[in-house]
């Protein structure tokens, strides 16, 4: 009976977490994935400057930042996701193209789009997050204060040093920043090199 389960559960998973899978991860070319890539950026920046104007100057003076848009899906004990995104070198405009993709475990059911922005204050961090890029798997959920619900919260969380992120669903910006199980890499395709 346990088996039958786990193969109902192992099959519902799988068939959501592909269709939680952003729209970008199936463009057709290199570059319209790219293209869908800034032009998710744009959106979600114009929708984190409108939530909280003093990111745009926060951004602005970083030294380098990342837009990321992520889909999961939980199936009672299991949840998955995956996202695609592009950071940017504020210091010599250099982007690079990212993956992202989570995984956790815990009673649950449904799926969420959600978009996050990552503001490197750092050199190193940021240097370190697009060469070698990051795994958030051992870390526990980062919690932000909110002044107010939906769009006009306050929700950031300094989860690493030097790094501030902000997290956006369509219903405004989160109250928590909730990355754990989660990974970034370089995405090899996108940036047209090879692992």
């Amino acid at each position: 009976m346990r088996n039958a389960i786990n193969k109902i559960t192992t099959a519902l998973l799988m068939g959501g977490f592909i269709a939680a899978v952003p729209l970008t991860a199936y463009a057709a070319t290199p570059q319209e994935e790219r293209a869908a890539v800034h032009k998710m950026e744009d959106n979600t920046l114009a929708r984190l400057y409108a939530a909280r104007p003093d990111t745009r100057q926060e951004i602005q003076n970083a030294v380098g930042y990342a837009v990321f848009s992520s889909g999961s899906l939980a199936v009672i004990w299991v949840s998955a996701g995956y996202g695609h995104g592009v950071a940017h070198d504020n210091r010599s405009g250099q982007e690079t193209y990212m993956e992202s993709a989570t995984a956790g475990v815990g009673l649950g059911l449904g799926a969420k789009d959600y978009n996050t922005v990552f503001v490197f204050h750092d050199a190193k961090a940021f240097h370190d997050f697009i060469t070698t890029g990051l795994d958030m798997s051992g870390n526990a959920d980062a919690s932000a204060k909110s002044g107010t619900k939906g769009g006009g919260a306050s929700g950031s969380a300094d989860v690493l040093n030097g790094v501030r992120i902000y997290q956006l669903t369509d219903t405004g910006l989160l109250a928590q920043a909730m990355l754990q199980g989660t990974k970034y890499w370089r995405d090899s395709d996108l940036n047209g090199t090879s692992n």
